[in-house]
């Protein structure tokens, strides 16, 4: 008796967590972030020592390699070239489009690692302890000074 006791109560457990999984995937699938907004906020949010500037839509597409079609919303913010600082909120079209686009922000990263690494190293860092958030069919990245701060503008918006 007590066998089946316990066999029912993994059963229980192993229900609970695929329900949860399912809830929670099902969340994400619904947010709604305004990629303007947010990323004005951080732009915003004094944590860069660059000044940043807005770029338009197709450069920052092209300056990732992203696919153009798989992008629904994208906004980003980039230094001066005196530094490594920038911010990018993007809404790919397709939740299964998000590996595809990490892994081009990652490819980003790399480069733009081995690029400051020869004449500005401190910057180097900062690129390596970037933020890369994921929401549903949103990406959050940011370079920065202040990633606490950005962090809590990022926590803030988000809820």
């Amino acid at each position: 008796m007590k066998k089946y006791i316990g066999i029912i109560v993994i059963i229980a457990i192993f229900a609970i967590l695929i329900v949860c999984t399912i809830v929670r995937r099902n969340l994400n699938d619904d947010i709604q972030i305004n990629v303007d907004e947010l990323a004005d906020r951080i732009a915003s949010s004094s944590s860069f020592e660059d000044e940043l500037a807005k770029i338009d839509d197709e450069l920052a597409i092209e300056l990732y390699g992203f696919e153009a079609n798989g992008i629904e919303e994208i906004v980003s913010y980039q230094g001066s070239g005196a530094s490594s600082e920038e911010i990018l909120v993007l809404k790919v079209k397709d939740v299964n489009d998000i590996n595809n686009a990490k892994e081009k922000i990652e490819t980003r990263l790399k480069e733009r690692e081995e690029a400051f690494a020869s004449y500005l190293p401190k910057e180097v860092s900062k690129i390596q302890n970037h933020i890369l958030e994921e929401k549903g069919n949103y990406i959050i990245l940011c370079i920065c000074n202040d990633y606490n701060t950005v962090n809590k503008v990022i926590k803030d918006f988000l809820g």
